[in-house]
């Protein structure tokens, strides 16, 4: 969720705007005045202003120089509507430092498509260069496979080299997800890790045409037990050879997951909006606290994997005692896009499941 400033005169557009961008999962604030729209982005820092260019008293541009002219608003992300679209118009709000501009009147779906497409350039940019993060619930049913598969997807359409590693120790669904076939499992890799570098780890990754790579699950559960050290040391090559890696854990803590977390920047931490669910992650969240696990490493996402949800945000807020940073809505296209073998992010981007995957995305950079 990004928080989106938006000044406009016309107070109709204004409503609708708002109630558009609310619906995609934003918070937003609204003026009619150019000169308290500068006001509210010094004070409340928005990641985000759209901005009319025809207002009475500054218009649009001089709103944008005021804004990149003060430290404390410089780097807001800006989006410039104007009533034309000459190659002038397009000039001018890029000369004003705007980050793109568009023609009214726009269509509410394409408006909300340019904003999210403008806030996830703005959290790639400020990503660290290596990033390797872990999806995690000790409860199952809850989404950690579609969430990792589709931030996977997420982070290289936006440019970066992506590697999904399915820690399930036996059966994993990534590759499914994908429609690849494993030939070699991360288990398969680990009596060899003495002996093993970058060229060989990288000829066991799956090849997905999106570029994104998959470290696949073992069919069946490992006859030795887990070599922790091993698997550290395969986890760090897979790190070398890609800018992010996305770990789906085994939904336990054990060897597995305890490797997985040692070696994360950040734990996407998932949950569904029911009260055994709560539960559990209250559990797991006193785990993460006796581990040296930090809150500020931990993003707590709640995940409605069915059409009803038994406890509000503000509930599962409450009881745990910390913000949830992402409600995903139901989605119904997960369904076909899990048989079809295509992450709705790839197939639907913008449908609710993906764009609240961009807000995971815009939580991990606020965090940096």
């Amino acid at each position: 969720m990004a928080r989106i400033l938006v000044i406009d005169d016309d107070i109709d557009l204004l409503h609708m705007t708002r109630l558009m961008l609310q619906r995609g999962g934003h918070e937003v604030i609204v003026t009619a005045d150019s000169t308290d729209g500068i006001t509210k982005a010094q004070q409340m820092h928005p990641d985000m202003a759209i901005v009319d260019v025809m207002m009475p008293g500054m218009n649009g541009y001089q709103v944008v120089r005021r804004l990149r002219s003060e430290p404390s608003t410089a780097e807001i992300v800006v989006l410039i509507l104007t009533a034309r679209a000459q190659p002038v118009d397009r000039d001018a709000a890029l000369a004003a430092r705007a980050d793109d501009y568009m023609a009214k009147p726009v269509a509410p779906a394409e408006l909300l498509k340019k904003v999210n497409e403008l806030l996830s350039k703005r959290s790639q940019a400020v990503m660290p260069t290596k990033l390797a993060l872990t999806v995690f619930s000790l409860r199952g049913g809850v989404g950690v496979t579609t969430v990792a598969a589709n931030m996977g997807l997420a982070f290289q359409s936006a440019g970066r080299r992506t590697c999904l590693v399915d820690l399930c120790t036996r059966s994993g669904h990534m590759a499914m997800q994908f429609r690849l076939q494993a030939k070699a499992s991360w288990v398969d890799l680990l009596p060899q890790m003495n002996v093993m570098g970058p060229a060989t780890v990288e000829k066991a990754l799956l090849k997905h045409k999106t570029g994104l790579a998959v470290l696949a699950a073992p069919f069946l559960p490992p006859v030795q037990p887990v070599d922790g050290e091993a698997l550290a040391k395969l986890l760090n090559i897979v790190k070398s050879l890609c800018d992010t890696v996305v770990i789906d854990s085994s939904g336990a803590l054990d060897i597995t997951t305890r490797t997985a977390l040692g070696i994360s920047d950040s734990v996407i931490v998932m949950m569904t909006p029911e009260v055994a669910s709560l539960q559990t992650t209250a559990a797991m969240l006193r785990m993460f606290n006796t581990m040296g696990i930090q809150g500020d490493k931990l993003i707590l996402v709640s995940n409605q994997v069915t059409p009803r949800a038994g406890l509000s945000t503000a509930a599962i807020e409450k009881a745990l005692g910390r913000a949830v940073k992402v409600a995903i809505p139901y989605e119904e296209a997960q369904a076909v896009a899990l048989g079809q073998g295509s992450p709705l992010t790839l197939s639907n981007p913008d449908a609710s499941l993906p764009m609240a995957i961009r807000q995971i995305l815009d939580a991990l950079a606020q965090k940096r």
